[in-house]
């Protein structure tokens, strides 16, 4: 499920060419699409936690990993542009329902290896966003239009749902209603908190702006050598986390992090400056492999501050993450109109500064009693 979450995250990017010229529509239109599907994903993300704590992971989960692929079908199906935003909400609400509760089920299993586990986990989701981009490349050297690979991606959903509901999972029901029963008491945690949330959701800004146009923005190349750097771009992010499940133990969360942010925000310059398709593939991939750990290592941070509140504090992550594509990455679609896409994309890089300092704030911030695992590591 974890891989379908990633290929999920470039589907539609990956698409956009086909997308716009099938139903004879702009990019800021493209832009309002991202928009929609960012709102109901944040939406999904934020009440994950709740209804998990209220119905357990088995329940929540199945009915998102169901709803899903039902919402690919009906997209596959839409003959105009607004009806096939409309059928695309449902599934963008159930994926970010997918996202918050798995992240919640992989804290709540590695207690002691937070920052190891989220590695693992969000390898798979980039691995998905890394295979996407290529089988689309490859399907349009076929002529083989849209529609199909939202029926074929509906089709592999839906028996990744079966085998979620097959399975087996700790409940988490009530976990958090447990934890205001007085097991823990955190002092200031408010402000860490809001450094995490701002943290995640300005990183998933950056790192969706490049995911989500880079495509376009080598539109003076064939489809299928776009959807190549889009490809090597989410490669890097698998590199970067199969790496850091390798190394962060015996690493500060918080340096750890901000290195990555800092390097990221460097080689994405340099990315933007180069022409050439051979040095663009090295610098998006050199991206990639930067940001790949953030976005697990701002969530291993979150379940180490606040261990009682697994399913909460993971579903409300998960949606200032999400939140993170309401606004910058489809505004670049209104910019791109205006200004030109490239102009645009650096304000991703710009972006750097506030993420780094919100980490340094949580590090400093943290809350003075919160119970978690004496282990390395720890942010």
């Amino acid at each position: 499920m974890a891989f379908l979450l990633g290929w999920n995250l470039v589907l539609l990017p990956s698409l956009v060419r086909s997308l716009l010229g099938h139903f004879q529509r702009g990019d800021t239109d493209f832009g309002v699409l991202l928009f929609t599907g960012a709102l109901l994903y944040t939406l999904g993300a934020v009440t994950s936690g709740h209804l998990v704590d209220r119905c357990g992971r088995q329940a929540v989960l199945g009915t998102a990993a169901l709803a899903y692929p039902a919402a690919l079908l009906a997209m596959a199906l839409c003959p105009t542009w607004a009806l096939l935003v409309a059928a695309a909400a449902p599934g963008y609400w159930a994926v970010g329902v997918l996202e918050g509760g798995l992240n919640g089920l992989f804290l709540d299993l590695h207690r002691d290896q937070r920052g190891r586990a989220m590695n693992r986990l969000h390898l798979y989701v980039a691995l998905g966003a890394f295979t996407g981009p290529l089988a689309v490349g490859g399907l349009s050297l076929l002529d083989i239009g849209w529609r199909p690979v939202l029926v074929g991606t509906a089709l592999a959903a839906a028996a990744a749902a079966a085998a979620l509901l097959g399975g087996g999972m700790p409940s988490g029901r009530g976990q958090d209603t447990a934890a205001r029963g007085g097991s823990l008491r955190l002092a200031g945690s408010l402000v860490p908190f809001t450094g995490l949330a701002l943290a995640i959701n300005l990183y998933v800004a950056a790192e969706l702006a490049v995911s989500n146009w880079v495509v376009r923005l080598l539109d003076s190349t064939t489809v299928a050598a776009a959807t190549l750097v889009l490809a090597v771009y989410w490669a890097g992010l698998a590199l970067g986390r199969w790496t850091a499940e390798r190394v962060v133990e015996r690493i500060g969360y918080t340096a750890f992090a901000c290195l990555c942010v800092v390097a990221s925000g460097v080689f994405l310059l340099a990315a933007l400056a180069v022409t050439g398709t051979g040095p663009r593939l090295v610098l998006f991939g050199l991206v990639g492999v930067c940001y790949g750990p953030v976005y697990p290592m701002i969530m291993a941070i979150g379940g180490g501050l606040f261990p009682g509140r697994l399913n909460r504090v993971s579903g409300a992550l998960s949606a200032a993450a999400v939140s993170g594509s309401v606004l910058y990455p489809p505004l670049l679609g209104v910019v791109a109109d205006a200004v030109g896409l490239r102009a645009g994309m650096v304000g991703a890089v710009l972006l750097v500064v506030p993420i780094v300092l919100s980490l340094l704030l949580v590090r400093r911030r943290g809350p003075t009693a919160v119970v978690t695992p004496n282990r390395p590591g720890r942010g």
